[in-house]
């Protein structure tokens, strides 16, 4: 699969650079310049490619999404609105977002039933996860209120900034997210203010409660990426379990083979108790399970996802 998103990429991305190699023959001679004020057809064609140039950063981000979605789901989707979303917040905006980790990406909206079958999904959540999804106890807090999450299961169709990074191996409590730009000054910060539980190191994202990312780091991260709080949230069960296996070639392809776990976004039975999943010694990508949102384990850390 990984080899495949791989080829597909390039193949679509070879295209643009030929368009562009073609621009820089005829545009860039005197005999070209001679050749477009002869040729209307051979100018507009030049323009068009002018234009084309300045999205080139566009083109690379959607021939990427196209290869995976083909790659894992089998065919693709109507890229259209994730590549109007990307425009609309511009180059300057997603290339800082990807120096600190986040990359964008769309989500297409899809049911990941128990029964759902796609050629690169290997690996499904386990089936107490569908069980109780069935039996009403999976909630989501949706403007202040709890609700039954039905959809818990299915992919939402959204264009969203994911985090790449792996979560490590438990090394004594002492892990850390490599290169963790993102959310290590962040927390470092808020530990040495006293807002949040202190735990060494500072900029860990371990033994850190979902409460704390809620009332402290959310906001803080939102500031820094120049988002609302609102369009913050942890990754859900679905999202984390598919990620990894859509995209291999991002560092947490193998999120699976590591023995700590994340917390998730849906609310189990209560607002108290949170999903958390992800630890290969419980199952790995299909791991699911629940504890206590106010709880601090230095084998439980969370990454966030931003939703534009």
């Amino acid at each position: 699969m990984e080899r495949s998103c791989a080829r597909d990429f390039g193949k679509e991305v070879g295209m643009v650079h030929e368009g562009l190699m073609t621009l820089r023959n005829f545009g860039l001679t005197a005999e070209g310049w001679q050749q477009m004020t002869q040729n209307k057809e051979l100018a507009k064609k030049v323009v068009e490619l002018i234009e084309g140039k300045k999205d080139f950063w566009l083109e690379q981000i959607l021939a990427r999404e196209r290869a995976c979605h083909l790659a894992f789901f089998g065919h693709e989707f109507d890229l259209s609105d994730f590549a109007a979303t990307l425009k609309k917040y511009g180059e300057s905006r997603i290339r800082f977002w990807q120096k600190i980790g986040l990359e964008p990406h769309f989500l297409p909206r899809l049911e990941m039933a128990e029964s759902t079958s796609f050629q690169g999904w290997k690996v499904k959540p386990e089936q107490w996860f569908y069980q109780k999804i069935a039996e009403g106890r999976i909630l989501r807090e949706i403007s202040g209120q709890l609700a039954v999450d039905k959809g818990a299961h299915k992919l939402l169709g959204i264009t969203a900034l994911i985090d790449t990074r792996l979560k490590p191996k438990y090394e004594d409590g002492r892990q850390m997210y490599e290169n963790d730009n993102l959310l290590g000054p962040i927390i470092e910060e808020l530990r040495r203010a006293g807002k949040i539980a202190d735990c060494k190191p500072h900029s860990s994202r371990f033994s850190v409660s979902v409460n704390e990312w809620e009332e402290d780091i959310k906001p803080a991260l939102a500031d820094k990426l120049n988002l609302e709080p609102n369009q913050l949230r942890l990754e859900r069960v679905i999202e984390a379990n598919v990620v990894p296996q859509l995209y291999p070639y991002m560092p947490r392809k193998d999120d699976g083979k590591t023995n700590t776990w994340v917390w998730y976004e849906e609310r189990f039975e209560d607002r108290g108790n949170r999903l958390h999943g992800g630890d290969s010694d419980n199952g790995g990508l299909a791991d699911v399970n629940d504890d206590w949102a106010d709880n601090h384990w230095d084998y439980g850390s969370f990454r966030p996802l931003a939703v534009l």
